[in-house]
């Protein structure tokens, strides 16, 4: 039997699902900070996630102005901890959309009020749902459609074309109109990195509020603990999933630490690392 028919329609099979992927997956975030030319001056970046339409936004502010952003966000923290339901928090989260646009911290082509309303609209009513805030360095942002092809490569059927796929969609991860994220994933483990076992948590603070009551994760080592398995990125190392389905904003700050403010269908996380 000619086995070639079989070989080329495997590829065209692989090649389509490549440009759904493209079409429908924007793949994974990475924080990247540039410095500024000016030392005097530091660059803030902000994105929309889940949500199409709005550019991303990097803005250089002076030292003062940056100190001041500091300031507001360690009294935002203050103020959420004091917080115990959702209805409580919702307008510390709206006042905090303000004092972003303060700054001209908001996406692109975003108004105040629809960045209030992506950050606390009640999209799903259900006993997962959360509105959450946080704080951490080593986070990842990962996009639906790039997990559905990790996923079907799992599956087994036509293992080696999905894997070439998912590692396609991760190399033009950084391209600027790929970026969205539903997914934020959590500390980073390689079981045979170079040198050796490399554990890299997440460090920083989460705060949700959701139907199932306020929950708040603060430390050093900090895991996305969802029921999924860990993906992979980096050449094998993993990365944990700890909230689903997230839509608000992400601001990159000078730090390499990521805060992020919106809501979530699901959010988990542990103080030890999985192991999935």
């Amino acid at each position: 039997m000619d086995k070639k028919p079989l070989i080329v329609k495997g590829l065209a099979i692989g090649i389509i699902l490549l440009f759904i992927g493209v079409a429908i997956a924007p793949s994974i975030n990475f924080n990247v900070v540039k410095a500024s030319d000016d030392d005097d001056l530091v660059e803030v970046t902000t994105q929309a996630c889940g949500i199409k339409g709005f550019g991303n936004t990097t803005v250089k502010l002076t030292r003062e102005q940056y100190q001041n952003l500091e300031q507001y966000l360690v009294e935002f923290r203050a103020r959420l901890n004091q917080t115990t339901t959702r209805e409580e928090a919702v307008p510390i989260f709206k006042e905090a959309v303000v004092e972003l646009d303060k700054y001209g911290l908001l996406p692109r082509g975003m108004s105040v009020e629809r960045a209030q309303k992506l950050i606390t609209s009640s999209i799903l009513n259900n006993n997962y749902f959360c509105q959450i805030a946080g704080r951490t360095n080593r986070i990842y942002f990962l996009a639906l459609g790039s997990i559905v092809i990790y996923w079907l490569a799992e599956i087994g059927i036509f293992k080696s074309i999905f894997y070439l796929l998912y590692r396609g969609l991760f190399c033009i991860s950084n391209l600027r109109f790929l970026r969205t994220g539903n997914i934020i994933c959590f500390g980073f483990y390689h079981p045979s990195g170079f040198g050796g076992t490399i554990i890299e948590p997440a460090t920083g603070w989460i705060t949700t509020h959701g139907l199932s009551g306020t929950k708040k994760w603060d430390g050093n080592n900090l895991w996305g603990n969802l029921s999924i398995n860990p993906f992979i990125i980096f050449d094998y190392g993993f990365t944990y999933p700890g909230a689903f389905g997230f839509t608000g904003l992400k601001i990159i700050l000078p730090d390499l630490s990521t805060l992020f403010l919106g809501i979530s269908f699901r959010v988990d996380i542990s103080y030890s690392v999985p192991y999935k």
